[in-house]
């Protein structure tokens, strides 16, 4: 069995070599139609293949992918756009058609990734026969139509992983991409698809207000037969409402659909967070022990990743902590946290460290820093409790520290944690800019204020009002007076550095430090409100810490 890669593209030439490095040895044939590139698009597809086509772009995705199909001698078809990647340790291809037998097509799991381990699966019909009988339609957010559900099947994989666009180009492409869903609207008013994908792109633009009523739409008129889009349709309902303050019109829907799908983890996660954010611990508990209960969903419906594991835990501790269950709390962070999901890890230490002490949480998370991602969230949470010495034992226990997020805190730490001479000695190995406070810093500990003076002096022409906050800081360390206020054009900089300074010097035990970015803090108006939201923001870190520590007294805080 062979299979071509058929692909329209269009100004892609930031993205098209990397899909098509992911399906080398995969498939047979590429078959490229470009719709009207100015970049190097074509010369970019013409290294990898030698069928390389135009076709006159006329606002018909269908028109022009199936020209690109038409080109196709394959007996099976792969349809990737050019920002996705076929993942070849998921699944075989070749496998997959070699053993298809009666199947006209396949549903690949499509990865919607947003962040490292933050994504939503969808399965889409991807690979289908190249027999004449299987062409997209409609102008916009086309698709193939495979009358015969028996002639499909589900596959595992391999999957398919897409990341989102820069925010610019994803906006430009949801513009142009309503400006045909409303030509097609018009000619068909009451199809409901149309009305789900002016939702999905209005919700895109943040416009939950203009996406509303299409979901609304969407999900009345869709049936279980459409489950494909009926299921996201609810979900993105329920994201509408939560962003519009539709609390308890959200809690219905999600009640009812609930009761209509009484399987799908996703909906019982999302009825979690509704009765969470009005702060009914108890009834989310429920809801978020039911998403774990269901586990992963069939796979005809979408799928947040986490929702049935990892997510509803770490929520769920968030709220046994509330109704101050503290031993229940910790063991839903401990299976929470993983590989995929270090960010557990912060609320695990936040309760063992008001609890149980640093020492004894540093040795119950011992042997997890296994990932860049876990070591960063422990060595920040001890940190941010005042353990300097402690962040930097997750760092110098990590398995590599070549990651660059590593180094960075690897130096600031040494900064913080009574070593700034040996942070001095990382300078070589790192280049950044952000990290010119800590430096100057790790120079006024030294008394190195010349040195110091000239390493803020290097920032001048590029960061002024953060160089005039460390000029003010090293003068009143030297002299005993700052050397003016900064400018107003240079206040936000300022201010922000002076900020950070003060935090990190307060956690680390430099009072001192901390003092004289303090006072130049309160040289301005501006400073003295970021100062006063800084002992607010402290004071609030007290609280939790006692009501994590006295977990069942928390009544008794005002």
């Amino acid at each position: 069995m062979t299979i071509a890669l058929v692909m329209i593209v269009r100004d892609e030439e930031d993205n098209l070599a990397a899909c098509l490095e992911s399906v080398r040895g995969a498939v047979d044939e590429i078959v490229i139609v470009d719709t009207g590139s100015t970049d190097r698009t074509v010369e970019t597809a013409g290294r990898y293949t030698g069928r390389v086509y135009r076709f006159p772009w006329r606002d018909d995705f269908a028109a022009a992918r199936n020209y690109a199909i038409g080109k196709a001698a394959s007996e099976w078809i792969l349809s990737l756009d050019a920002d996705e990647r076929l993942d070849p340790s998921t699944g075989d291809l070749k496998s997959l058609v070699g053993n298809a037998g009666p199947k006209e097509a396949f549903l690949l799991p499509l990865y919607s990734h947003t962040a490292c381990s933050d994504y939503t699966s969808f399965p889409v019909l991807r690979l289908f026969r190249n027999n004449g009988a299987y062409l997209y339609r409609g102008r916009i957010h086309e698709q193939v139509i495979i009358d015969r559900s028996e002639a499909v099947a589900i596959a595992e994989g391999p999957v398919i992983r897409h990341r989102a666009s820069p925010g610019r180009e994803r906006n430009r492409k949801r513009g142009r991409n309503l400006a045909l869903l409303r030509q097609a609207r018009a000619a068909d008013p009451s199809n409901p698809f149309l009305a789900y994908y002016l939702g999905v792109e209005w919700l895109g633009l943040d416009r939950a207000e203009k996406a509303l009523p299409y979901f609304e739409e969407a999900c009345g008129q869709l049936s279980d037969a459409h489950i494909l889009f009926r299921a996201p349709a609810v979900r993105n309902l329920l994201t509408c409402l939560r962003v519009l303050g539709e609390i308890q019109e959200a809690i219905r829907v999600c009640l009812a659909e609930s009761l209509r799908y009484p399987f799908y983890a996703d909906l019982f996660y999302d009825g979690g967070t509704l009765f969470e954010k009005q702060g009914d611990w108890g009834t989310a508990a429920r809801w978020f022990a039911a998403a774990l209960d269901c586990g992963r969903p069939p796979a005809l419906f979408p799928h947040q990743n986490g929702t049935s594991g990892f997510l509803a835990l770490w929520h769920l501790g968030h709220c046994y902590e509330k109704l101050g269950r503290m031993e229940e709390a910790k063991k839903c962070y401990e299976q929470a946290a993983g590989p995929d999901s270090a960010w557990p890890l912060a609320d695990l230490l936040g309760l063992l460290l008001a609890r149980e002490g640093p020492r004894s949480a540093f040795a119950c998370v011992r042997g997890k820093f296994v990932t860049p991602g876990a070591t960063s969230v422990a060595a920040d949470s001890f940190f941010a409790a005042g353990e300097a010495g402690l962040a930097l034992a997750c760092l110098e226990e990590a398995p590599d520290l070549s990651d660059p997020g590593l180094l960075r805190r690897l130096f600031r730490y040494r900064v913080y944690g009574g070593r700034p001479l040996d942070s001095l000695a990382l300078l070589p190995r790192i280049a950044d800019p952000d990290l010119v406070p800590d430096e100057v810093v790790a120079l006024i500990l030294l008394e190195d204020y010349a040195a110091a003076k000239a390493r803020v002096l290097a920032l001048w022409r590029h960061r002024r009002g953060e160089a005039r906050a460390l000029l003010n800081l090293v003068s009143l360390c030297r002299d005993g007076s700052p050397c003016g206020r900064p400018g107003k054009m240079d206040l936000k900089a300022a201010v922000a550095t002076l900020l950070a300074v003060l935090e990190n010097c307060s956690r680390a035990g430099y009072g001192r430090l901390a003092e004289k970015a303090a006072a130049i803090l309160r040289l301005t108006p501006e400073g003295c409100l970021a100062y006063a939201a800084h002992l607010r923001s402290e004071s609030l870190a007290t609280r939790l810490t006692l009501e994590r520590k006295y977990g069942a007294a928390q009544g008794l805080l005002p």
